[in-house]
């Protein structure tokens, strides 16, 4: 029997609705995505000092009272190693003290491991620079004419131990030392020591790769503090003289100090 052209066309209709509407297979149904926990992750200071307390504190979204934080924490040339277990408050947040003693960089990040619906989240690493203060009499001065360490050194009275004056009957002298590129800053006083005679003058210099960085006269019982930036500073060079009154000329008679000086490195 022969079909009619409409016949033929309202049955290929039908096939095509019928494909249309047949339901769809598991295989072709879209995968359920599942949100995961977002961490924020911070420290009280990027710069620390050996055995200080850093505080890393952060916040876990969505935000829930008990969540598990995994506080990692990695150093220079090593692995991720756990440093803490911690949970968080009712509002996410979470705290921790370190005092870190070993110098140098480090980073601390947290993980949130999955929980029920919730993915496992990351916070994105924190890096931290450890520093130390340490004597100036720790670095080997590359020259030292007519000045060495002071251990019982005094200006006005008060001790300044670890220090650098003059050595033996000097009246002048100088000193420079190569600095360790992750030093940071030094802090020093300059002065006249108790062992001056009245009336005489310590006069003092300090450069750093050639450009002045002070240059002061004191009597007896006179000092001052200073600080420094050396971030850029290699070739750290003192020179000192002794003066009398009445003359520019070196002579012995006071004994110019650099007092307890002190770096601040990260190694």
């Amino acid at each position: 029997m022969k079909l009619s052209p409409k016949i033929t066309v309202l049955a290929l209709g039908a096939v095509l609705t019928a494909g249309l509407v047949a339901p769809a297979t598991a295989s072709s149904a879209p995968a359920e995505r599942k949100a995961a926990f977002k961490v924020t992750l911070k420290a009280s200071s990027t710069k620390a000092i050996a055995g200080k307390p850093l505080i890393i504190a952060g916040k876990v979204r969505p935000a829930a009272k008990g969540t598990t934080v995994v506080l990692q924490k990695k150093l220079a040339g090593r692995k991720w190693v756990v440093e803490k277990r911690l949970k968080t408050s009712k509002k996410g947040a979470f705290t921790y003290t370190d005092k870190p003693n070993q110098l140098g960089v480090r980073q601390y990040r947290a993980v949130v491991p999955k929980a029920g619906k919730v993915a496992a989240g990351m916070s994105k690493p924190v890096k931290v620079t450890v520093y130390q203060w340490r004597s100036l009499t720790t670095i080997q001065p590359r020259t030292a004419v007519g000045t060495q360490r002071v251990f019982d050194a005094k200006i006005a009275g008060k001790a300044y131990p670890d220090s650098y004056g003059p050595s033996g009957s000097a009246f002048q002298g100088s000193a420079d030392w190569n600095l360790d590129p992750t030093c940071t800053t030094l802090r020093v006083r300059f002065g006249n020591g108790d062992n001056s005679d009245e009336g005489a003058t310590a006069n003092l210099t300090l450069t750093g790769d050639a450009e002045s960085l002070f240059s002061g006269s004191f009597g007896l019982t006179q000092s001052q503090a200073k600080t420094f930036d050396v971030r850029k500073v290699f070739r750290l060079a003192y020179s000192w003289t002794s003066t009398v009154a009445g003359s520019d000329l070196p002579a012995p008679g006071a004994q110019p100090l650099l007092a307890t000086p002190e770096l601040l490195c990260a190694s």
